[in-house]
């Protein structure tokens, strides 16, 4: 069984970006699961941050919060100022990937198990360090 993926091209200002396409089946067991997983984009609530400003410097300056349905509009508005969105993945790439999934679980060719071992939660005490950005030095 091979891996799904996908690998794109730069986007235009942010340089050298390489996007990758994951499918994890979400096995429903409960009606509970099912709760957790059936949500509508207009429940999901994101952040919206100045990627220019705030984490070059550090900071953690959030500008908006807004639903996934309001980025998916085509168009924002952020300090009284209309701002264009658009999606940094693909919603039928993920279609694809979860169909090609579903497929290799109903021929048997992917198995779900018991976990190998559960993610860390914030009791666990893991921090990680920021990355602070270093001036680019000319070459001599």
């Amino acid at each position: 069984m091979k891996p799904q993926y996908l690998v794109g091209t730069s986007m235009l200002g942010y340089g050298c970006t390489m996007t990758v396409g994951i499918g994890v089946p979400i096995p429903i067991l409960s009606e509970q699961i099912l709760r957790y997983t059936a949500v509508k984009d207009e429940e999901i609530i994101a952040p919206v941050i100045d990627y220019a400003e705030a984490y070059p410097q550090g900071k953690s300056d959030i500008l908006a919060e807004l639903s996934y349905s309001e980025l998916k509009s085509g168009e924002i508005e952020v300090l009284g100022k209309r701002v264009p969105t658009a999606s940094l993945s693909s919603y039928s790439k993920a279609k694809e990937i979860a169909h090609i999934l579903k497929e290799w679980i109903q021929k048997g060719e992917f198995l779900l198990t018991e976990p190998v071992a559960a993610l860390p939660g914030v009791e666990s005490g893991i921090t990680f360090k920021h990355l602070k950005e270093r001036p680019v030095e000319k070459a001599r």
